[in-house]
């Protein structure tokens, strides 16, 4: 797979993966809670015909909670159908430190954008989850719920306040197990979380040195206030990163919603190594297409059938949910019979209106060593470390180098806003940009092979670039086009010019002095508009968060602007439900993980009424 790109993109992975670990994990025994009596006697088991009530296609987020969900009820068969392996068996996948040597493995789709303009045209990953759990299994495991706008916003576009900030709160809770360990309460709201959903969620258990100096500088600076808890409604400011750890190990929708306890569940079965195909067109009366059946093959094995009888649940993500849509015959139709596909339905809004946040590093170099670039440098310390953390799951690999997380706005009186309107309407709890600094060099350049480094990374949370998503002409059933749009409109490269500017002001407060704090990349270029651009676009990347690729709608509203109704099924079809990232409508301003969990939550409620 290595030949697929270029020298500079391959740095993503390697520059930011430690040294080689050994494979020996001690395994914890995972939670086995199960909300239903494992003991009922009225549950059926699945169909030995291949017929299922649900059919649900992808393991990921969305896909493990309704799974885990819908077969509560013991008289419901479900069918959960992932294309990855199962989430065992990696120590990548559950040493919080190493999770981006999941990047670019077996458990990684391996997908690249196509060459973006914005980029300058480079071709850089796209990393999706290929494993139960999806990208939950692989990802950095930053928590964030988003602004209370994010939620009220989809409940007046859907003319339905039961998606609003406060409605919503069950469902966050539902989903998260907050476990404050040695953190003190200035770090977090209580009455803000969760304290037995499956999700195990935690702060930062280290005292890393980066800690103190980030909060001294972020006040000094006047750049971010100081936010106790960012997942309260309003993330604006520096908060405590919260992270979906539990007991030093990932928590994945794998290790959470699909526990030993779920899989033991006679009436649910779950397939790993499985890639559907297609779903498949049902020969029944009635004005709407009725689609029942999907198409896979398990392994090299041979190509199978799977009824349902209720519902077909697409949750294979924002990438292959559309894709697979439209290797079925369903999307828009020049898409599909420029692709030698034969159009079924046609569905204009398949695949389009991809969204995306886009990230820029910017490391600066410190005179602390105790940067965890001597953790990647230093075998022997990384193997001491791993040593501690197998025997007691404690130490400084029980959580990625992050410590706090910041979020802001644009002034009110940016320039960019006499041109265009805020696409946060104005709310100032809604940010434009969020900065991760890590302990770190973090960069798509290669790490310097002596010095110390601080990474600072930064995001656009209120993207205005739009692309999407399609099946490759030349290979229909290979690779999809991902064109992701990024950077295409101005508002996006005034944000990330406006934050590298505000973080290197961050950078001269008197708490880095004594760090000998120096960017490592050119200063003149933040006197430069022209320069600054340049350095943006030939350094960014896509930030895997991308959403809207099959997006909800009110069931009134105009043919071909979005996929799916209020109730996750597919306009103009009969037999399918769409539950995953692709129906998000708008780019959540913080991490996608979350939001999807809580659909999906929201979702089964829906599908189980």
């Amino acid at each position: 797979m290595l030949p697929r790109f270029s020298t500079l993109i391959l740095l993503v992975a390697v520059v930011f993966a430690p040294l080689k670990a050994t494979s020996n994990v001690l395994p914890r025994q995972e939670d086995t809670s199960d909300s239903a009596d494992a003991a009922d006697s009225a549950r059926p088991p699945p169909s030995s015909t291949n017929e299922y009530d649900y059919v649900i296609v992808g393991g990921g987020a969305a896909g493990s909670v309704l799974a885990s969900r819908l077969t509560e009820d013991r008289k419901i068969t479900v069918l959960l159908i992932e294309g990855g392996p199962d989430n065992t068996g990696k120590l990548e996948g559950v040493v919080p430190y190493i999770y981006q040597r999941t990047f670019m493995s077996d458990w990684d789709y391996n997908y690249t954008l196509t060459a973006q303009p914005g980029f300058n045209n480079r071709i850089t990953p796209y990393f999706r989850g290929h494993v139960l759990g999806g990208s939950t299994s692989i990802n950095g495991m930053t928590y964030t719920r988003g602004p209370a706008a994010d939620w009220n916003k989809i409940a007046d576009y859907l003319g339905d306040q039961s998606w609003n900030w406060n409605n919503m709160q069950p469902y966050f809770k539902k989903n998260e197990q907050f476990i404050p360990g040695v953190s003190p309460s200035n770090r977090y709201l209580a009455s803000a979380h969760g304290t037995s959903g499956p999700i195990g969620v935690s702060e930062s258990q280290i005292n890393a040195w980066l800690y103190q100096p980030t909060l001294d500088a972020a006040q000094q600076s006047g750049v971010w206030a100081y936010n106790r808890d960012g997942n309260t409604g309003n993330p604006i400011g520096i908060s405590w990163q919260q992270f979906a750890i539990k007991n030093g190990e990932r928590s994945s929708a794998a290790t959470g919603y699909l526990n030993q306890q779920v899989r033991a569940r006679s009436n649910l079965k779950i397939l790993v190594n499985s890639r559907v195909s297609r779903v498949l067109k049902a020969s029944s009366p009635g004005p709407q297409p009725k689609f029942s059946q999907v198409e896979y093959k398990t392994g090299n094995g041979p190509v199978v059938l799977a009824t349902a009888k209720k519902d077909i649940i697409l949750s294979a993500g924002t990438i292959d949910t559309p894709t697979l849509l439209q290797r079925s015959g369903i999307g828009a139709t020049a898409d599909l019979t420029g692709a030698g596909i034969t159009p079924v339905v046609n569905i204009p809004a398949v695949g389009k209106n991809f969204v995306d946040h886009v990230g820029i590093p910017a490391p600066w170099s410190v005179n602390s060593t105790l940067t965890d670039d001597e953790i990647d440098r230093n075998t022997t310390l990384f193997n001491e470390l791993l040593a501690e953390w197998n025997q007691s799951r404690t130490g400084r690999l029980t959580t990625t180098n992050l410590g706090h997380i910041q979020w802001s706005r644009l002034p009110s009186n940016a320039t960019i806003f006499q041109q265009y309107p805020d696409p946060q309407g104005g709310h100032a709890d809604a940010p434009h940009w969020e900065a991760l600094l890590a302990n770190k060099w973090t960069s798509l350049t290669p790490r310097p092979a002596t010095g110390n480094w601080v990474g600072m990374t930064h995001f656009v949370m209120s993207p205005m670039s739009r692309g999407d998503v399609k099946i490759n002409p030349a290979d229909p059933n290979g690779p999809p086009l991902i064109n992701s749009g990024s950077l295409s409109h101005p508002f996006d490269i005034f944000v990330l010019r406006y934050a590298i500017r505000q973080t290197a002001r961050f950078f001269t407060a008197p708490a880095w002095q004594a760090f000998n704090a120096q960017p490592a990349f050119d200063a003149s270029i933040l006197t430069s508009d022209a320069a600054l651009d340049n350095f943006i676009r030939s350094n960014s990347f896509g930030g895997a968060h991308g959403v809207a690729t099959a997006k909800i709608g009110k069931a009134n509203s105009p043919a071909g602007t979005d996929v799916v109704g209020p109730n996750f099924r597919i306009k103009g079809i009969r037999g399918v439900r769409i539950v995953d990232a692709s129906v998000i409508p708008f780019s959540p301003s913080g991490h996608s993980m979350v939001p999807v969990y809580v659909f999906a939550e929201k979702a089964a409620d829906i599908i189980k009424a």
